[in-house]
Protein backbone atom coordinates (compact mmCIF):
# COMPACT_ATOMS: atom_id res chain seq x y z
CA UNK A 1 0.00 0.00 0.00
CA UNK A 2 2.77 2.44 0.94
CA UNK A 3 4.54 1.87 -2.40
CA UNK A 4 1.36 2.58 -4.35
CA UNK A 5 0.87 5.89 -2.51
CA UNK A 6 4.49 6.90 -3.13
CA UNK A 7 4.27 5.92 -6.80
CA UNK A 8 1.08 7.95 -7.24
CA UNK A 9 2.72 10.89 -5.48
CA UNK A 10 5.71 10.77 -7.84
CA UNK A 11 3.38 10.45 -10.82
CA UNK A 12 1.47 13.57 -9.71
CA UNK A 13 4.70 15.51 -9.15
CA UNK A 14 6.01 14.53 -12.59
CA UNK A 15 2.74 15.46 -14.29
CA UNK A 16 2.74 18.77 -12.46
CA UNK A 17 6.30 19.47 -13.59
CA UNK A 18 5.28 18.83 -17.20
CA UNK A 19 2.11 20.94 -16.92
CA UNK A 20 4.08 23.80 -15.33
CA UNK A 21 5.64 24.47 -18.74
CA UNK A 22 2.36 24.76 -20.68
CA UNK A 23 0.69 28.05 -21.52
CA UNK A 24 -3.06 28.61 -21.91
CA UNK A 25 -5.34 31.51 -22.70
CA UNK A 26 -8.05 31.00 -20.01
CA UNK A 27 -10.59 32.87 -22.14
CA UNK A 28 -8.31 35.86 -22.70
CA UNK A 29 -6.23 37.08 -25.64
CA UNK A 30 -3.05 36.63 -23.64
CA UNK A 31 -1.18 33.38 -23.16
CA UNK A 32 -0.71 32.77 -19.45
CA UNK A 33 1.96 30.59 -17.85
CA UNK A 34 1.13 28.37 -14.85
CA UNK A 35 3.10 30.58 -12.43
CA UNK A 36 1.14 33.57 -13.72
CA UNK A 37 -2.28 31.92 -13.40
CA UNK A 38 -1.44 30.78 -9.88
CA UNK A 39 -0.58 34.35 -8.98
CA UNK A 40 -3.83 35.49 -10.63
CA UNK A 41 -5.62 32.89 -8.51
CA UNK A 42 -4.19 34.36 -5.29
CA UNK A 43 -4.81 37.96 -6.37
CA UNK A 44 -8.38 37.08 -7.36
CA UNK A 45 -8.99 35.48 -3.97
CA UNK A 46 -8.23 38.83 -2.31
CA UNK A 47 -9.84 42.20 -2.94
CA UNK A 48 -6.39 43.73 -2.99
CA UNK A 49 -3.03 42.35 -1.97
CA UNK A 50 0.53 43.64 -1.60
CA UNK A 51 3.73 42.21 -3.07
CA UNK A 52 4.82 41.07 0.40
CA UNK A 53 1.51 39.30 1.01
CA UNK A 54 1.70 37.60 -2.39
CA UNK A 55 5.23 36.39 -1.65
CA UNK A 56 4.08 34.98 1.70
CA UNK A 57 1.04 33.18 0.26
CA UNK A 58 2.91 31.73 -2.71
CA UNK A 59 6.11 31.00 -0.74
CA UNK A 60 8.26 32.84 -3.28
CA UNK A 61 10.58 35.83 -3.04
CA UNK A 62 9.40 39.41 -3.44
CA UNK A 63 11.72 39.57 -6.46
CA UNK A 64 9.86 36.67 -8.09
CA UNK A 65 6.56 38.41 -7.33
CA UNK A 66 7.87 41.62 -8.90
CA UNK A 67 8.98 39.81 -12.05
CA UNK A 68 5.67 37.98 -12.48
CA UNK A 69 3.51 41.00 -11.66
CA UNK A 70 5.49 43.04 -14.22
CA UNK A 71 4.56 40.45 -16.86
CA UNK A 72 0.93 40.38 -15.72
CA UNK A 73 0.81 44.18 -15.78
CA UNK A 74 2.26 44.23 -19.30
CA UNK A 75 -0.35 41.68 -20.40
CA UNK A 76 -3.11 43.83 -18.90
CA UNK A 77 -4.20 41.16 -16.42
CA UNK A 78 -3.60 43.12 -13.22
CA UNK A 79 -3.67 46.70 -12.03
CA UNK A 80 -1.66 48.37 -9.30
CA UNK A 81 -3.32 50.79 -6.93
CA UNK A 82 -1.38 53.17 -4.73
CA UNK A 83 -1.98 52.66 -1.03
CA UNK A 84 -2.58 55.39 1.50
CA UNK A 85 0.66 54.19 3.11
CA UNK A 86 3.83 55.46 1.53
CA UNK A 87 5.79 53.07 -0.69
CA UNK A 88 3.03 50.45 -0.78
CA UNK A 89 1.01 49.30 -3.77
CA UNK A 90 -2.03 47.08 -3.86
CA UNK A 91 -2.45 44.62 -6.70
CA UNK A 92 -5.87 43.73 -8.11
CA UNK A 93 -7.16 41.99 -11.20
CA UNK A 94 -8.09 43.94 -14.31
CA UNK A 95 -11.29 42.98 -16.14
CA UNK A 96 -9.22 40.67 -18.38
CA UNK A 97 -7.56 39.21 -15.29
CA UNK A 98 -10.98 38.53 -13.77
CA UNK A 99 -11.90 36.52 -16.88
CA UNK A 100 -8.74 34.42 -16.55
CA UNK A 101 -9.40 33.97 -12.82
CA UNK A 102 -12.99 32.86 -13.41
CA UNK A 103 -12.05 30.40 -16.16
CA UNK A 104 -9.20 28.96 -14.09
CA UNK A 105 -11.61 28.40 -11.20
CA UNK A 106 -14.07 26.64 -13.52
CA UNK A 107 -11.26 24.44 -14.83
CA UNK A 108 -10.50 23.20 -11.31
CA UNK A 109 -14.07 23.12 -9.94
CA UNK A 110 -14.84 19.53 -10.94
CA UNK A 111 -11.63 18.20 -9.40
CA UNK A 112 -12.13 20.22 -6.20
CA UNK A 113 -15.76 19.06 -5.90
CA UNK A 114 -14.61 15.43 -6.17
CA UNK A 115 -11.87 15.94 -3.59
CA UNK A 116 -14.22 17.72 -1.18
CA UNK A 117 -16.78 14.92 -1.63
CA UNK A 118 -14.20 12.34 -0.63
CA UNK A 119 -12.88 14.43 2.27
CA UNK A 120 -16.36 15.07 3.66
CA UNK A 121 -16.86 11.31 4.08
CA UNK A 122 -13.55 10.65 5.82
CA UNK A 123 -13.24 10.35 9.60
CA UNK A 124 -11.19 13.02 11.36
CA UNK A 125 -8.28 10.60 11.93
CA UNK A 126 -7.94 10.04 8.18
CA UNK A 127 -8.05 13.76 7.48
CA UNK A 128 -5.37 14.31 10.12
CA UNK A 129 -3.20 11.59 8.54
CA UNK A 130 -3.56 13.19 5.10
CA UNK A 131 -2.59 16.56 6.53
CA UNK A 132 0.53 15.03 8.10
CA UNK A 133 1.46 13.36 4.79
CA UNK A 134 1.21 16.69 2.97
CA UNK A 135 3.29 18.36 5.69
CA UNK A 136 6.04 15.74 5.19
CA UNK A 137 5.96 16.27 1.41
CA UNK A 138 5.99 20.05 1.86
CA UNK A 139 8.97 19.97 4.24
CA UNK A 140 10.90 17.53 2.08
CA UNK A 141 10.56 19.95 -0.87
CA UNK A 142 12.15 22.81 1.12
Amino acid sequence: MENIILEKSYKIINKYNQKSKEVKKYGTEQYIYPAEIHMIEVIGSHEKITTTQLADVLCITKGAVSQTTAKLLQKGLIIKIESIKKNEMYISLSEEGKIAYKNHRILHKDMLDKINGILSNLPKESKDALEKIFEVIDKSLD
